[in-house]
């Protein structure tokens, strides 16, 4: 009766039991199976090592050997040893990008064979993720990198980062800062690139989100609550020393890293800036994710769309303000930059509104002034102010600011007639001067510095400054927007009046019915 073997285990069970059991010759095995007689004595030595040595379920480890050289990557090995001296952590993907660029037609995953020999990289701890549905959760976080900008030389450039947890929807941008107004401009680029918002986001404990810890809980940013809310969104933030919370957003960061980032050049920021939007939209947006095995953009379209929430009609100021006093030239300060104003302004509290792109300057009624096109933070830019600062003449002149000194209060006028006794030719420039010091000083102490000045017949800017140095606490002009802020606070809440005490007492007294009142 014929033998039918289906298997290797088959065969290796009847050579087995026939030579034992039956005494079959390895020759006789031979003929009868058509196999080699190596092959057969192979088997028996295998079998009898087994029950002698020992036996492990667990296959035995194999020896390394050496990768096959590929055909078609071998005219490109010069090639790719190059651009790993330059990029050494170049990903397989943007090496098989820059490889297929001159002339390899050969697949990716040699290549990536071949890359994992020349290097080894440390093994990574998996972590466990849980999903959410569409619309309901986003993850934000910072990178920074320091990128060597072909034009203007190194720089430490800060990667903003946001995904939603669904689609894996990716957006990001890059700034050389991550304060709290670069922060809540990156979320209206981000919410504006998706087109709504999710439910809640998920936060680093960071100082322009987490104003600090109370408990074991995170005490929000007021100004950081006051936007968020704006737009329905709640902010979750993760406990302090826990990456893994958000890790759908730490892990792109290894995409922009290896796949952005590796292996380009960039004339300066505006560049990396449009490079970016190229790569979400022909990178990010259509590359396979591991963990959903779709494309982003095409979940996001499916399902992730309709189920964020709509954007507000109106996007939220996201612009600073501050207050600065006009200095004695008709300029004020921002950001180590100057930025002019007309004479008529010289020595008054200014309040200055700065968008991203913008310094829009405003009077003490709040009405413009003018506005200016924001120069780079730090580039100690003075513009030019020749044509704003037209009539010369008054420039150092006592008219042009004796309006705003008598405004100082009711000794003004008696000081500024001995000032142009004692100055008649530098009369505007102490008037100017004390004026100046308004950006440290209330006007009520500059006025009380006035009496006293004209007490002893100093009539001298300096003077009045030393009677302030030794008699007046300095203040910020910051403290200045509070109280209006809080003026303005009072005016608008209704006036409480205590009720007397008398109309209380009918509650405790009966009525002559014996009932209470």
């Amino acid at each position: 009766m014929a033998i039918v073997i289906h298997s290797r285990e088959d065969l290796e069970q009847q050579l087995v039991l026939m030579k034992t059991q039956k005494g079959w010759s390895i020759r006789a095995l031979t003929r009868h199976f058509a196999i080699s007689r190596n092959t057969v004595r192979s088997i028996l030595r295998k079998h009898d090592a087994l029950r002698d040595e020992g036996h492990d379920i667990l296959p035995a480890k194999s020896s390394p050997r050496s990768l096959p050289k590929s055909k078609k990557l071998g005219p490109f090995e010069d090639t790719v040893k190059k651009i790993l001296e330059k990029y050494p952590r170049i990903t397989g993907l943007r090496l098989y990008e820059e490889l297929t660029a001159v002339g390899y037609d050969g697949g990716i995953t040699i290549l990536r064979d071949r890359l994992r020999s020349l290097r080894t990289g440390p093994k990574h701890t998996p972590v466990v993720r849980f999903e959410t549905e569409p619309g309901i959760q986003g993850q934000m976080d910072w990178s920074p990198y320091r990128i060597k900008f072909l034009k203007t030389g190194p720089a430490e450039i800060q990667c903003f980062s946001y995904i939603l947890g669904f689609s894996r929807r990716h957006f990001i941008d890059f700034s050389p800062r991550r304060d709290f107004f670069t922060l809540i401009r990156r979320h209206h680029d981000a919410f504006a690139h998706f087109g709504g918002v999710p439910a809640q986001c998920l936060y680093d404990s960071e100082k322009t989100v987490v104003l600090r810890w109370e408990a074991g809980r995170a005490v929000i940013n007021p100004a950081f609550a006051a936007f968020i809310t704006h737009y329905r969104c709640k902010p979750v933030i993760c406990q302090r020393a826990r990456p893994e919370t958000k890790g759908k957003i730490e892990r792109p960061f290894q995409y922009v890293e290896g796949n952005l980032l590796c292996g380009r050049e960039f004339q300066d920021l505006e560049d990396l800036r449009a490079c970016a939007r190229w790569w979400l939209a022909e990178k990010s947006d259509m590359h396979r994710h591991d963990t959903t095995n779709r494309l982003p953009l095409e979940l996001f379209l499916e399902q992730e769309q309709t189920a964020l929430q709509p954007l507000p009609l109106h996007l939220y100021d996201c612009a600073e303000v501050a207050l600065r006093v006009c200095s004695l030239d008709g300029y004020i300060d921002f950001e180590t930059n100057r930025y002019p104003i007309p004479y008529d302004h010289i020595t008054d509290i200014v309040t200055m509104k700065a968008t991203e792109h913008e310094v829009l300057i405003y009077s003490p009624e709040l009405s413009l002034i003018i506005s200016h096109e924001r120069a780079p933070a730090g580039a100690k830019i003075t513009l030019d102010g020749s044509e704003i600062h037209r009539i010369k003449t008054l420039r150092y002149g006592l008219e042009s600011v004796q309006v705003q000194f008598m405004e100082l209060g009711a000794y003004a006028e008696d000081f500024l007639r001995g000032l142009k006794v004692s100055y008649p030719k530098n009369a505007g420039f102490h008037a100017r001067y004390i004026l100046h010091l308004k950006e440290r000083y209330h006007c009520e102490d500059i006025n009380n510095a006035l009496s006293h000045a004209c007490h002893y017949h100093a009539y001298d800017c300096k003077a009045v400054e030393r009677i302030l140095t030794a008699k007046a606490i300095p203040r910020t002009l910051e403290s200045i927007r509070n109280e209006r802020a809080a003026n303005e606070l009072r005016q608008a809440l209704p006036q409480i009046k205590q009720r007397p005490l008398d109309e209380y007492d009918v509650l405790f007294n009966p009525n002559p019915e014996g009932k209470i009142t």
